[in-house]
């Protein structure tokens, strides 16, 4: 009867600590998924805060040149935000 009773305890206490560490996970889950994508505002602040830290990039380019880079640019970024959206 003793066994049992043993065993009956045991069992309890792996149970709670098992439900204690899946609490835990999801909460830092949940924790590490709350990290939101910048908004424009905040990406267009952080673009002038850099050029008035580092200067302009290059301010000698044309227009044609200044496009063609913008666009590559955004297809990079395009090629990057669905390469971490697979990661998800």
């Amino acid at each position: 009867m003793k066994i049992k009773t043993f065993i009956k305890n045991t069992a309890y206490v792996i149970v709670t600590i098992l439900s204690i560490c899946l609490v835990a996970m999801t909460m830092l889950t949940a924790l590490a998924a709350e990290a939101t994508e910048p908004t424009a505002l905040e990406c267009e602040q952080a673009h002038i805060q850099w050029i008035a830290e580092h200067g302009q990039y290059q301010p000698n380019l044309t227009e044609p040149a200044k496009q063609e880079a913008m666009e590559y640019t955004n297809i990079k970024q395009k090629e990057l935000d669905d390469e971490r959206k697979k990661d998800l």
